[in-house]
């Protein structure tokens, strides 16, 4: 088995954090699967900070704290750079995703130029949420036609040196939805992806949602973001 760094954007998941690093990590070295947890602290102020102190202590983990909040892009970036093994696996640390996901997917572990995502089977998110991602995949589908079930899923494995082939720019141009725009970087250097079934589940604590007053904004930026990436 390869090694693999999985990189967590982290943000105010103080109650979800700790549970997650005892599951996965209990369960990786059962497996002897060689791992660390790339942690990017994002100006969390719930305390989240000194817990990851705590956890570094214990478990093969590096700290990417920081005071100011850099946002979900920038965060998932800085932990592809930071990560020291030979595979990465980026996911979210709100639990929503389990690492019996992973361990089912090391057996198709992609090989150099391709990514697996994982497509949520059946999404456990709030229903706006849902509708929000089946419109905006209309206009992804229009640009970039990836034949993907779930193009905007937070579950990405892929070679280190797959990773950093990706245009670092053009992966900075969105801002709240980061793998929508991975998805079509992807498309552009004509990397291949391919999918896989994952379990999903309901988030047990913290915020879920965007807020309906900041959807107009949110959707506005992320159609900027994609058209930056088709057309620059």
């Amino acid at each position: 088995m390869k090694n693999i760094s999985i990189v967590l954007p982290v943000h105010n998941e103080i109650e979800n954090l700790k549970k997650l690093i005892l599951d996965w990590n209990c369960q990786l070295n059962k497996k002897k699967i060689d791992h660390e947890f790339v942690i990017v602290e994002d100006g969390s102020t719930d305390g989240t900070k000194n817990l990851i102190s705590e956890l570094e202590t214990n478990f093969p983990i590096i700290n990417l704290s920081q005071k100011e909040k850099r946002g979900y892009s920038k965060a998932v970036i800085d932990g592809i750079y930071s990560s020291s093994k030979n595979y990465i696996l980026c996911t979210d640390s709100d639990n929503q995703i389990g690492v019996k996901s992973l361990i089912e997917s090391l057996k198709i572990l992609p090989f150099e130029d391709e990514f697996l995502i994982g497509y949520r089977n059946p999404r456990k998110d709030p229903l706006n949420r849902i509708l929000y991602s089946k419109i905006f995949k209309i206009f992804h589908t229009f640009l970039f036609n990836p034949k993907l079930k779930d193009p905007s899923c937070p579950f990405v494995i892929g070679q280190k040196k797959t990773f950093k082939k990706l245009d670092k720019k053009k992966l900075g141009y969105m801002k709240e939805g980061f793998w929508w725009g991975f998805v079509g970087v992807c498309k552009k250097q004509k990397f291949k992806i391919f999918e896989t079934p994952i379990e999903h589940f309901s988030r047990e604590s913290g915020e879920a949602s965007y807020k309906l007053k900041h959807l107009p904004g949110i959707i506005l930026r992320n159609i900027k973001g994609l058209l930056k990436i088709k057309f620059l």
